[in-house]
């Protein structure tokens, strides 16, 4: 039992150092956004100023209400919310797990993808000297060959060494 607690204390530890960077981020954002009705109000826009402050403050407020809460209260209020409005739960979980692997993805690049990467890149450029911009395919109307071409026109592996 001692090593199921140990586990539980890290993930509580780990995920409130996270909730601490999420609530820095959202009042980053709402301080942002909060600087932009300066600009709004200066080029009379001030209904849409109104709003964005609002917002502002709704994002500030959120941040605050989750700073002061533990992992285990925001579990509660997960759950809570999930029995009244399971739809919105679901939609929610989507809409985020959409958004969070989004981010992973563009922010996710290994090294190795890098290095494969920079592979294609120069391939690329070897591509781009083997075909001059300009030749006419007249099949597509296009100027660049179609893709078996440019297969047929790469050298292989063993030619480039």
């Amino acid at each position: 039992m001692d090593l199921i607690e140990n586990v539980k204390q890290r993930a509580t530890a780990q995920l409130d150092s996270q909730k601490g960077r999420a609530t820095d981020s959202i009042t980053s954002i709402a301080n942002a956004v909060r600087g932009s009705t300066s600009q709004l109000r200066d080029e009379q826009h001030d209904v849409l100023a109104q709003y964005v402050e609002t917002f502002a403050d709704q994002l500030e407020r959120f941040s605050t209400n989750l700073r002061g809460k533990d992992m285990n209260d925001l579990l509660d209020d997960a759950r809570d919310f999930a029995r009244r409005q399971p739809a919105l739960f679901v939609g929610g979980s989507f809409a985020v797990g959409l958004v969070a692997a989004r981010f992973l993805k563009s922010s996710g690049r290994t090294a190795s993808e890098r290095s494969i990467s920079g592979r294609n890149d120069s391939e690329q450029s070897d591509y781009s000297e083997s075909y001059p911009r300009g030749t006419d395919d007249a099949s597509s109307g296009s100027t660049a060959p179609s893709a078996r071409q440019r297969k047929a026109r790469r050298p292989s592996s063993t030619e480039t060494r």
